[in-house]
C-alpha cells in the first residue's frame, strides 16, 4: 500500500490533534511554583504559586515523610477561574520535623475529605529538611 505525500500530512495533522486534544481534556499538568523547597526542622514559611487545577474548587495539600507516611502539615486552598491560588504556608510539627527528604502533595479535593478527586489532578514537589548545604 502506498501513501502519498498528501496521506502522510494528513495522518500526521490527525494524530498532532489528537496530541492537542488529549491534552486540553485534563492531561496537562498543573504548574506548582514552591519557594523555598528546604527549611530548618522547627518549621519555616514557603510561598505557593499554584495554577491549573479544577477552576473555582478546592486544592487540598499534604507534606508527607515517604519513610514513616507521616503527615506534618496539610491545608486546603480556594482555587480562583484558571484553577489557580498564590499563597504563603507555613510548615511546622509540633514535635518539630524530622530530618530527610518530603513530598508535598497538591491534589484536587472539591468535597474537602483529605483525599485526592478521582480522576482529577494531583501534583508532587519534593522538599527536603534542613536545607542542604
Amino acid at each position: 500500500m502506498k501513501i502519498n505525500v498528501y496521506g502522510f500530512l494528513f495522518i500526521a495533522i490527525l494524530f498532532s490533534s489528537l496530541y492537542l486534544f488529549a491534552n486540553t481534556n485534563g492531561q496537562v499538568k498543573p504548574t506548582v511554583k514552591v519557594s523555598p523547597t528546604c527549611g530548618d526542622v522547627t518549621g519555616y514559611g514557603m510561598k505557593l504559586n499554584i495554577n491549573g487545577f479544577e477552576p473555582n474548587s478546592n486544592v487540598g495539600w499534604k507534606v508527607v515523610h515517604p519513610k514513616t507516611q507521616a503527615i506534618p502539615t496539610y491545608g486546603y486552598f480556594s482555587t480562583n477561574s484558571t484553577g489557580g491560588f498564590s499563597e504563603s504556608a507555613y510548615i511546622e510539627s509540633e514535635t518539630g520535623l524530622v530530618e530527610g527528604k518530603y513530598e508535598i502533595q497538591f491534589f484536587d479535593d472539591a468535597d474537602n475529605d483529605g483525599n485526592a478527586d478521582q480522576g482529577k489532578k494531583e501534583f508532587i514537589v519534593s522538599m527536603s529538611v534542613p536545607c542542604e548545604k
